[in-house]
């Protein structure tokens, strides 16, 4: 992992991957740089450098603005960076650092809706949860008061982070209020009229979708009918 976190080119260090960790290495001229990254990513969009040791001369530090992203910020010794930062690409910092420089990066991590192609006739009306870079589902355990199949998300719904704990690992779950449909009985019923009646909210969990299957047997999903 260490060799994707970071790479090295004829201009600086390039910040690929993001987590806590401590860099020592080398530029391309040879030149020693030492580094140490601090942040609770991927649950939180903070992340904090802190140059420990670099070269008399300037050098570039690329850091990476993922494709999920809008609204990215990074400042460097507190003073914001102005040029424009596009999410899926590289913004470059550019200068002669010092001993104790500290550049922290803010990247937004919004719950959004994700939706497929038409295309995709199985997954029409249906849409995937997702914050920052991670995707999640629900599974029946934190959703006991209706079954998933009853389950829908509004396109407004409003999705907060929580810090819960899953087999001993930390990790932020989405809580909110979602939709219930298909209530009632279908017993002996293949078919029946549509009802105009305005669904009732229930209470629902999301957790990372890598994270299900931790906790005995439970049902899951991932592609959520959606009412517009």
């Amino acid at each position: 992992m260490s060799n994707y976190a970071y790479s090295i080119s004829d201009k600086g260090l390039w910040l690929n991957l993001f987590g806590s960790n401590q860099l020592n290495t080398t530029l391309k001229d040879g030149s020693a740089i030492r580094l140490t990254q601090t942040t609770n990513y991927p649950w939180d969009g903070a992340i904090n450098l802190q140059l420990e040791q670099v070269p008399g001369k300037s050098f570039s530090i690329f850091v990476r603005i993922p494709g999920w992203c809008q609204g990215a910020t990074i400042t460097v010794n507190g003073k914001a960076v102005t040029t424009s930062l596009q999410s899926g690409t590289y913004i470059e910092l550019n200068r002669t650092w010092a001993t104790g420089d500290k550049v922290a990066i803010n990247l937004p991590m919004s719950v959004k809706l994700m939706e497929a192609n038409p295309l995709v006739e199985e997954n029409r009306n249906q849409v995937a949860v997702k914050r920052g870079p991670i995707v999640y589902c629900l599974e029946s355990i934190d959703n006991q008061t209706a079954k998933l199949n009853n389950i829908a998300l509004s396109a407004k719904v409003n999705l907060k982070p929580t810090l819960v704990k899953i087999d001993n690992s930390d990790m932020m779950a989405l809580e909110g209020d979602a939709k219930l449909i298909n209530e009632g009985t279908w017993t002996n019923q293949l078919y029946r009229e549509v009802s105009d009646k305005a669904p009732q909210t229930t209470p629902i969990r999301l957790i990372p979708y890598y994270a299900w299957a931790n906790r005995g047997h439970s049902e899951m999903e991932v592609w959520i009918p959606l009412i517009r």
